[in-house]
């Protein structure tokens, strides 16, 4: 009876030390759940309407709706498609508290993606254009694998390739800290890769070479960035003994280089190509800039671009249907307005900052603030030029890596436990046993 009792106290203690630890990104998310809400509410403030409706009034002569939001259901939509998404964060987040449960759900991504990359390799080199049984009807000359968006693909598999260089990190043997030779040193690596780690490594090559075959500009730089910020980390953390480091970046180099070299000609001469003065995009920011200020604090309405950019489009734009804005900042700023954006943004930097956090703090497993890091700048970056974040398939892969990421970098219940009692030790002047011991010893 006093066990049970002893193990719901600690139970409610447990839950209760989440919910504090997650106490600012429940603050922020549900404030912009509150305000998605809100923005499908009728009988509002005529004050509160989009002026579209008006418009629409005059045009047609049916009596404006009094809602923020010019498609309510569409809102309604995709508020569902977030509340999924922080769904999976909250699942990831109880489930990989534990160390074993976090290095599970690395692996099985890995395998994931990997599997990913193996079927859009197939497809690809088979010249088969085909998206499961269905034919493929956009950048056929492209590896996709299972989504339609060579760009979205393209993150995905940069998250992939990030989780494989995680875990190749953090299954690197120590023990070659010493003073070791180089022959010694390919010779543990050698033995290790082929025993411990071939899972890993066969990840990166599969993961770099169908990021390059995606042909995705923004993709692969913004992957870049993010293997950059791996590496840093890496290295702050220490987690690898220097020459260990060295060795395994010097490895990424050349095996970076063989494979642009067999795969990446064509997106050298897309990257060659870019030019921001040239590009259809830019006069799509500058629409989706001039429609942000009719309606700046309350916006048209979560996505409710497609519906809201039709009345800004130009007669160059006209010839296509832009449902999306290709950088999401300003789709956010033009479907919520900018304060709830500015809410978006903290709440990403709050992730950072416990990654961050994690890597200063902790004194274990640091790999997992390290990948959270890199994955947030990732799609941070990508954002910027495309919109991977609003397919539902990549948010929700990015959503359970960065619940892993989250999970990890707080001390465990026994460290605190530890700490708590050093703390109470120190208050009544008692010696501590770990000092005693060694004394007596």
């Amino acid at each position: 009876m006093i066990m049970d009792v002893l193990t719901s106290r600690d139970s409610a203690d447990t839950v209760w030390r989440f919910l504090v630890r997650l106490l600012p990104g429940l603050i922020l998310m549900g404030s912009l759940i509150l305000w998605i809400w809100l923005q499908t509410m009728v009988s509002l403030s005529a004050d509160m309407v989009h002026p579209l409706w008006s418009e629409m009034e005059a045009l047609i002569g049916i009596a404006p709706k009094t809602t923020i939001s010019l498609d309510p259901e569409a809102t309604k939509s995709s508020l569902m498609r977030l509340l999924a998404y922080a769904g999976v964060f909250w699942v990831a987040a109880r489930f990989c508290r534990d160390s074993e449960n976090a290095a599970f759900v690395l692996k099985a991504f890995v395998i994931a993606s990997s599997i990913y990359a193996i079927y859009g390799l197939v497809i690809y080199f088979a010249d088969l254009k085909m998206i499961l049984w269905f034919d493929k009807w956009a950048y056929l000359d492209d590896l996709t694998s299972t989504f339609v968006n060579r760009n979205t693909y393209a993150t995905f598999a940069g998250l992939g390739l990030i989780a494989s260089v995680g875990l190749l990190f953090d299954l690197t043997p120590n023990h070659l800290a010493g003073n070791v030779s180089r022959k010694t040193m390919f010779r543990v690596f050698t033995e290790w890769a082929f025993s411990r780690a071939w899972l890993p490594l066969m990840g990166v090559l599969l993961m770099a070479t169908a990021l390059l075959l995606s042909h995705s500009r923004g993709g692969f730089l913004s992957a870049f960035l993010a293997l950059i910020v791996l590496l840093a980390s890496v290295s702050y953390a220490k987690l690898l003994p220097r020459k260990v480091g060295f060795t395994l970046i010097s490895m990424f180099a050349l095996g970076s280089l063989f494979v642009l070299s067999l795969s990446g000609d064509i997106i050298d001469q897309r990257l060659a190509r870019t030019s921001l003065d040239t590009s259809i995009r830019d006069e799509v920011y500058e629409r989706v800039i001039d429609a942000i200020p009719s309606s700046p604090l309350l916006g048209t309405g979560y996505g409710t671009f497609e519906q809201a950019f039709r009345a800004y489009k130009t007669p160059v734009l006209s010839v296509a249907n832009w449902d999306k804005a290709h950088n999401s900042y300003l789709e956010l700023a033009m479907e919520l307005g900018i304060p709830a954006l500015a809410a978006f943004i903290l709440l990403f930097l709050w992730l950072s900052g416990v990654f961050l956090s994690g890597l200063i703090r902790r004194g274990r497993r640091k790999i997992y603030a390290a990948i959270g890091l890199s994955a947030t700048v990732l799609v941070a970056a990508h954002a910027l030029v495309d919109f991977s974040l609003q397919i539902p398939g990549f948010t929700v892969t990015y959503a359970l890596l960065a619940g892993l990421a989250w999970a990890q970098p707080w001390p465990t219940r026994q460290r605190a436990r530890q700490r708590a009692l050093r703390t109470d030790r120190a208050s009544l002047d008692l010696p501590d046993p770990a000092q005693d011991t060694e004394i007596k010893g």
